[in-house]
């Protein structure tokens, strides 16, 4: 079926420019809601994420607040006690004697062929009590006279008797002191 149009051509011209003119109004006032409706729930947003912001921020202020209370008393008990053993470690190494030095002193006096089978030293009496064996007795006086000269490190070394006895096999033991300028 076919439409006639008997209006003038002016007027169909006109209608059609009015149709299309009520099209483009339609459009711009869709256009203008949807860009208002954009803008308002960006707004909103926004100002849900800076109240969120504002409420995350306050609980971490309070969790940093409990968090010093309670951990940092732990934290700083435990750093102490730590501190401490580490103190008291310190110092007793300082009132320690070096007795490192003592044996390094002691030990080019033995003459080869002596056997030094204990040293004990004594830290409050500041003695070295040594027990050993020597095949003979020229040996052991040559240990005793080497302690003897040795004055720098040590003194006052005693001499029992039943050291040199038996001229072979002996066994003997010497006490001695040390000088205080060795055990620092």
């Amino acid at each position: 079926m076919k439409t006639i149009n008997l209006l003038p051509k002016k007027r169909q011209t006109e209608l059609r420019f009015i149709t299309v003119l009520h099209a483009l109004f339609v459009i711009f006032f869709m256009s203008i809601a949807t860009f208002v409706l954009v803008v308002a729930a960006q707004m909103a947003t926004k100002m849900y994420l800076k109240n969120q912001i504002v409420v995350l921020e306050n609980d971490i202020v309070k969790l940093r607040e409990l968090i010093k209370k309670n951990e940092n008393s732990q934290v700083k008990a435990q750093v102490k006690a730590a501190n401490d053993l580490v103190s008291d470690y310190k110092n007793l190494v300082d009132l320690t004697p070096r007795w490192s030095k003592v044996i390094k002193a002691f030990v080019p006096l033995p003459p080869s062929g002596v056997k030094i089978n204990s040293f004990a030293i004594d830290p409050q009496r500041k003695s070295i009590n040594i027990n050993g064996f020597s095949p003979t007795r020229e040996l052991v006086i040559q240990l005793y006279n080497n302690i003897l000269d040795d004055k720098e490190n040590f003194y006052d070394i005693d001499y029992p008797l039943e050291n040199v006895a038996k001229p072979k096999e002996i066994t003997f033991h010497f006490t001695f002191y040390i000088k205080d300028e060795l055990l620092k």
